[in-house]
């Protein structure tokens, strides 16, 4: 019997073109989110945030935003992974926080240590952004498991995005999910053995 993960994972694909139809509901919608608010990320930062949207306007823009490639303008809803930068120095009240959830009541002095010795402003905007891609996954195999198609959309004008979401100075969009279901069926998977993938 395949486990009940490998076959969410086995059925997941990038739609590139939604039931214009069919909508996702509320419920779903939180659903996916929990999964991404669920996600691994290093020394327990979180570096993101995630913004929904529904509405025709949003929808619209965001569409304009990723050059009305089909997989967007058909979209029942969107998810965007913001990239936190500003927040994540090491004095940040935000940063703080997390380091005491992270230390559940010990000492955060050995976290604060390693991440300082980490942090660097010139590295840590396309660092949060990758870390963003840990709760992409989440998402993407939580809308599969709910029966939903989604398409992980990398491939927008970066400007625009953040206008479109009102994103802050200091914030950086990471990904954008389309969501719906899919209107044609998935085509058979194809990825190379694993006893290629295994090879050094």
């Amino acid at each position: 019997m395949k486990p009940r993960l490998l076959g969410a994972i086995q059925q997941r694909y990038a739609c590139r073109e939604f039931s214009a139809d069919r909508s996702v509901s509320a419920d779903e919608l939180s659903a996916v989110l929990e999964a991404g608010r669920l996600a691994p990320s290093a020394f327990g930062l979180e570096p993101w945030r995630f913004i929904s949207v529904t509405d025709t306007a949003g929808k619209t823009a965001l569409t304009h935003a990723c050059f009305d490639q089909p997989a967007a303008a058909t979209a029942a809803a969107f998810i965007a992974i913001v990239a936190l930068v500003d927040a994540l120095h090491p004095d940040s009240d935000y940063v703080r926080a997390r380091f005491e959830a992270e230390a559940r009541g010990g000492d955060t002095a050995p976290i604060y240590e390693a991440y300082r010795a980490y942090h660097h402003p010139d590295t840590i905007a396309p660092w949060a952004q990758g870390q963003c891609n840990f709760a992409a996954a989440h998402l993407l195999l939580q809308a599969t498991h709910l029966g939903l198609a989604s398409c992980p959309l990398g491939g927008f004008d970066a400007g625009l995005l953040t206008k479109a979401l009102a994103i802050p100075p200091g914030e950086i969009p990471a990904l954008l999910i389309a969501l719906g279901h899919c209107a044609c069926e998935a085509p058979e998977r194809i990825r190379k053995p694993l006893d290629q993938a295994l090879k050094p």
